[in-house]
């Protein structure tokens, strides 16, 4: 008597596989600030960037939508969200409450050999730094903290931590400009990244949170200063299109035979790239 008994549904895997790669190469181009607030995503040119068909792309562009990490136009286009001043000191207030819970609990788990890889990766990233290497400076900062808050061991955190990091990715490439061109001491033993890893080093909880907290905080200070300039910018660009005559109302050539013309306002993601190099 042959066996009767089905196998189980099995989902394909060389799909689920390609379309779990697509929303994980996004992400991280998101967390990494390799992606620009107001950065308008162009589904055929995250296809031809990652060598994939529109579907998976599709997929991983409606989860990160759900996951606030876009955000949707009445016409149907996704664009890295602007945050308000407001809005990146609220992300802020969790970010230092959470994250400084990390690191806390990192200096009583964390093994010597990620303290070793720890301080690789830091040194690495001031290496970047001093030749402004921006795009590795910012993959480097993201491993330094992403290895600190793995190292607390506290998976539920941790989940929590990277969802606010989609928030905040986009904007951190402000304030690593700024350090790598603004004269920032980056090697410094001075610098919350030098603070945190000698307080994970030596066990001291407390030091390794005020390292993260301070960190936070000096980051704020720069990119909240960007977004109230951008904002500032915009409202300018504004009042600009509102005093601009109608083009059916104004006489030819414009006021005294000179041409009118309008000013559009451009969102800081405007001439950014994709995750694969392609401009939009």
């Amino acid at each position: 008597m042959k066996n009767s008994m089905r196998l189980p549904d099995f989902s394909p895997v060389s799909h689920s596989t390609v379309h779990e790669k697509v929303y994980d190469r996004i992400r991280d181009a998101l967390v990494a600030g390799k992606m620009l607030p107001g950065q308008r995503i162009v589904i055929r040119e995250l296809a031809d960037a990652l060598g994939t068909s529109m579907m998976p792309i599709r997929e991983a562009l409606r989860r990160l939508e759900a996951e606030n990490a876009l955000v949707g136009s009445a016409g149907g286009t996704l664009t890295v969200p602007i945050l308000s001043p407001t809005d990146y000191e609220e992300l802020c207030l969790i970010r230092a409450a959470l994250e400084s819970k990390a690191a806390a609990e990192a200096a009583t788990r964390i093994t010597p050999r990620e303290l070793d890889r720890l301080e690789r990766v830091l040194t690495t990233l001031e290496e970047a730094s001093d030749v402004r290497d921006l795009e590795a400076a910012l993959r480097l900062n993201r491993e330094f903290h992403h290895l600190v808050y793995v190292a607390a061991r506290r998976a539920l955190l941790l989940r929590l931590i990277e969802s606010l990091w989609l928030r905040v990715g986009p904007q951190l490439s402000y304030v690593v400009r700024s350090d790598i061109y603004g004269g920032i001491a980056i090697r410094s033993d001075d610098h919350p990244h030098r603070q945190i890893l000698a307080a994970l080093r030596s066990g001291n909880g407390r030091a390794a949170a005020a390292g993260i907290t301070r960190d936070i905080r000096r980051a704020e200070k720069v990119i909240v200063g960007h977004l109230l300039e951008e904002q500032k910018q915009r409202e300018i660009a504004s009042r600009d299109d509102e005093d601009a005559p109608h083009p059916a109302l104004a006489p030819a050539g414009g006021a005294g035979g000179k041409k009118v013309r309008r000013r559009n306002a451009t969102s800081p993601g405007e001439a950014a790239r994709t995750p694969g190099g392609r401009s939009r």
